[in-house]
């Protein structure tokens, strides 16, 4: 846990000050009923995460990996409506919207998206 605490507060200086920094302790703990509103920036804490067409998809656009960020524009049933804020890691361009689950993102203040109440966005909007 220490290590995972360590790495995210690196990825704001690596990403050049796009997201504000993170205290262990501030991290350490989240407040799984608090509600995010939508548009909410995030960051990617895994390797090799699927964005998806659509939630629990099979077409996969294109991969993310750890300190990609960007937007969280809604979720459903624990699916994550995602839009990249730059290039990511695999080349995907800023912009790229797409799906993932939302295990795999953090805030910038270092709550899991599990453990964030998002508000439901309907898939086939924008």
């Amino acid at each position: 846990m220490k290590r995972y605490l360590a790495l995210l507060a690196m990825v704001p200086a690596v990403l050049g000050g796009t997201l504000a920094a993170v205290s262990p302790a501030h991290a350490a703990a989240p407040t799984p009923s608090a509600s995010v509103a939508l548009g909410v920036d995030a960051v990617i804490v895994a390797d090799g995460v699927r964005l998806r067409s659509s939630p629990g998809g099979s077409y996969v656009i294109g991969l993310l990996y750890y300190g990609d960020y960007g937007q969280i524009l809604g979720s459903s049933n624990g699916w994550c409506r995602f839009r990249l804020g730059g290039r990511s890691a695999s080349g995907l361009p800023a912009g790229t919207t797409g799906w993932a689950s939302c295990s795999y993102f953090a805030t910038e203040e270092g709550r899991r998206m599990s453990e964030v109440a998002v508000d439901s966005l309907e898939a086939g909007s924008s």
